[in-house]
């Protein structure tokens, strides 16, 4: 990642990733960089990223096709960064930006969407805790006050991505509604045009719907061209009832990060 120190470890799964769902925050418990314990085959521990107290990044593998031994059964799925101090004290305003940056550039390389999560399965920014046992049982990792926190980190996050104008934002919600309303009415019903044009041309440079069919209504056909957008296209980890062509805001924003848009809940 541009502005990471990277310091490769030997604690890492080759190829082992499997979906960009987001990152994992965690909390180090300690101070320093971590980079010594990584880096030693007995801790049988890493991470992807260290943000210190004072904003520098330390990335210690290489993000997105190897993953770090940080969170157990999420490994393959969240990237993580480890923050400098102990989980009774707050991110510095450092950190916060420092994280920020971190995900807005794995926003920018695999459109991990814009928004916090408490989930073991969806996109976005979560936490170490969530996942329980199944990710190594330390359910006060990163403590109360850091979770809280990632709200201001993605805010931090959404101003450096920089995000086109407006008129080039497209809510999920939106099309959702729209998909079932357009579906439901007359031919040609519209409900959100000027979003669904956004969505309608992008599914058409994908090569995925008929230039007719860019008309503003989400019809059957375009949720047809996006069930296909989740199949084949949208990171590959939709499946039967998964790629119902409904938008979610993972796919959306993979698709708005390809053709100048962004994707909101």
């Amino acid at each position: 990642m541009p502005g990471a120190t990277w310091r490769p470890v030997v604690n890492f799964h080759p190829k082992g990733v499997r979906e960009h769902r987001g990152v994992a925050l965690h909390v180090q418990a300690g101070n320093n960089s971590p980079f010594g314990w990584f880096n030693q085959a007995a801790s049988q521990a890493s991470s992807d990223f260290w943000v210190s107290k004072a904003g520098v990044i330390e990335q210690y593998v290489n993000t997105g096709t190897d993953y770090a031994w940080a969170q157990g059964s999420g490994n393959p799925y969240y990237a993580s960064v480890e923050t400098e101090g102990q989980p009774s004290e707050p991110l510095t305003d450092a950190q916060i930006k420092g994280v920020a940056k971190i995900y807005a550039w794995g926003h920018a390389e695999w459109a991990w969407p814009l928004v916090v999560v408490d989930s073991t399965t969806k996109h976005g920014l979560t936490y170490h805790g969530v996942g329980g046992a199944a990710w190594g049982n330390h359910p006060g990792c990163p403590g109360d006050l850091r979770k809280a926190q990632r709200a201001d980190i993605m805010a931090a996050a959404t101003k450096l991505v920089s995000p086109p104008a407006a008129h080039r934002t497209v809510s999920v919600a939106h099309m959702v509604a729209a998909m079932k309303k357009d579906a439901a009415g007359p031919q040609g019903h519209v409900t959100y045009k000027a979003e669904a044009l956004l969505v309608e041309q992008a599914l058409y440079a994908e090569g995925l719907l008929a230039k007719s069919w860019v008309d503003g209504s989400l019809g059957t056909k375009s949720r047809t061209a996006y069930s296909a957008w989740q199949r084949s296209k949208a990171g590959g980890s939709y499946r039967g009832a998964a790629a119902d062509g409904l938008p979610g805001i993972a796919s959306l924003s993979r698709l708005g990060t390809r053709h100048g848009f962004l994707a909101v809940a």
